[in-house]
């Protein structure tokens, strides 16, 4: 009887095991689905906020005022000429993000003037005096040095293709910017 019971117990779990084994052949072979990557819109802004300006171009101005006084006595000519460097771009508390699965949207200003830097102390100033004629003043030459500045900034804000320039170069560094955040699949850059 033990044999029997052996016997049978041995055949059944054969059974089990065949039947197992035919089953698993017949089953779908199911391939793992990747979980979706969503980007953190807070991994991004921190991306950008790695610095307060993003800098899209730096270029140099200048302007030359000329200053002409003719009197019956004598005249007097002085000419300034003020050098100095701009810089374009665009501040990131300005910059509007918004995430979409692996997709980052991103809204920034027009470029604006960030800095404009002419010395006074490197400006050239060429004169000439009568010989009766008095020298200008401090206050005129600091007036002269303004005029010339404000000119300067004037000739930048017409310049639009330093300001295109600057706006690629923003949405260039945005783009590698944010393109370093996991999950970050495409940028995309509206208006």
């Amino acid at each position: 009887m033990k044999k029997a019971a052996l016997v049978a117990s041995v055949a059944l779990a054969s059974g089990i095991y065949v039947g197992t084994v035919l089953n698993a052949s017949h089953a779908e072979v199911v391939t793992p689905v990747e979980a979706p990557h969503y980007v953190d819109k807070q991994a991004v802004i921190n991306a950008l906020s790695t610095k307060a300006q993003l800098v899209g171009l730096t270029g140099k101005v200048a302007k030359t005022i000329e200053y002409h006084a003719d009197k019956w006595y004598g005249d007097k000519t002085y000419k300034l000429a003020a050098t100095g460097t701009f810089k374009l771009g665009v501040s990131t508390s300005d910059i509007i993000v918004t995430t979409s699965g692996n997709t980052v949207t991103v809204k920034f200003p027009q470029p604006k003037i960030i800095s404009v830097d002419i010395p006074f102390d490197k400006a050239e100033l060429s004169k000439d005096v009568g010989m009766f004629r008095s020298d200008i003043s401090e206050g005129e030459l600091q007036a002269m040095f303004g005029k010339a500045r404000t000119g300067a900034v004037e000739d930048i804000k017409r310049n639009r293709q330093a300001f295109d320039k600057a706006e690629a170069s923003v949405e260039r560094t945005i783009e590698a910017l944010v393109g370093q955040v996991d999950g970050v699949k495409n940028v995309e850059f509206t208006q």
